[in-house]
């Protein structure tokens, strides 16, 4: 009986449409295995290809906002330019003085008023030492987490 049995069982493991369905599902796993591999492959180029249009659109930025930059220095540079700024005073009405039309008014020490200058207004009280901060920034992050995330009573 036991060797009967032993031949329907090696029968039964040994058909052909057997063989062929591991055949079959071994080379369907094999070919998924690669196929996975290539889409990986594929996902990684990609985003190197989209990070490197990323930083070649920021280099282009970056050099256009230098130019920018070196534009405006120079337009700066030619405003305060002493002919510049000569002819603008020209066109406000101001004249050019020699040193010979010079006159200048002696003004005492004592002459000047004694006043603060930023005296504050009725009613304000001026600012004085720590800006005041919410207590959820004095205290640190791991008692903040547990006082408010664990429902700790508060002190």
């Amino acid at each position: 009986m036991s060797n009967r049995f032993q031949r329907v069982t090696q029968a039964y493991r040994e058909l052909p449409w057997r063989r062929r369905m591991r055949w079959l599902l071994g080379s369907l796993a094999a070919a998924l295995v690669v196929a996975l591999v290539f889409a990986f492959e594929v996902h990684l180029s990609a985003q190197a290809l989209m990070l490197d249009y990323r930083l070649r659109d920021l280099q282009q930025q970056t050099l256009t906002e230098e130019q920018d930059i070196v534009v405006l220095q120079t337009r700066l540079a030619e405003m305060q330019s002493v002919e510049v700024l000569l002819r603008a005073a020209e066109a406000q009405g101001y004249k050019p003085v020699s040193p010979a039309q010079e006159h200048f008014v002696p003004v005492p020490p004592n002459a000047l008023p004694e006043t603060d200058v930023a005296v504050p207004q009725a009613g304000l009280q001026p600012l004085t030492g720590e800006p005041p901060l919410p207590e959820a920034y004095t205290i640190s992050l791991i008692h903040w987490l547990s006082r408010y995330l664990l429902l700790e009573p508060t002190p």
